[in-house]
């Protein structure tokens, strides 16, 4: 198996269990809200990608947007849902997850690309429609001593 073959076997599966650590280690009044959120939002967006496939509404990019990128990239945004700071690990491991599904031949750069404003847009309708409060503050604004 190759790194980018490991890469993309491997970091969605990872990407789901960071998420399950951050929300068990999380304090957030209403978790299970949280969660039906965060996981209704991915559902929503993962059954949207995968809508062309079923449907051919366009036969020639049948794998637009890519299922993969939208799964990471929910996962992702979930957990920056939390802790806003996570983004800053999690996207940029994005790039080279989605540059190796082109790389493999699993999808073009417009299913990759595709994926993203499917996301924001699914994330962004999930937040309007169901306000949360606040999660716990974030790791750098606790007081810490010296």
């Amino acid at each position: 198996m190759t790194p980018v073959q490991f890469l993309t076997d491997v970091y969605p599966f990872a990407l789901m269990l960071v998420f399950l650590a951050c929300l068990f280690a999380a304090r957030l009044p209403g978790k299970g809200r949280f969660v039906l959120r965060a996981m209704g939002a991915l559902l929503v967006a993962v059954f949207l990608a995968h809508l062309n496939r079923w449907f051919l509404f366009w036969p020639e990019h049948r794998l637009f947007p890519s299922g993969h990128m939208t799964f990471c990239l929910g996962i992702s945004l979930s957990i920056a849902q939390l802790w806003p700071w996570t983004l800053a690990i999690t996207l940029p491991i994005l790039v080279p997850f989605g540059m190796a599904l082109v790389s493999l031949h699993y999808h073009t750069p417009g299913d990759v690309l595709g994926a993203i404003p499917l996301v924001l847009v699914v994330y962004g309708l999930a937040r309007w429609f169901w306000p949360m409060p606040p999660p716990s503050p974030p790791l750098d604004s606790r007081p810490t001593s010296l």
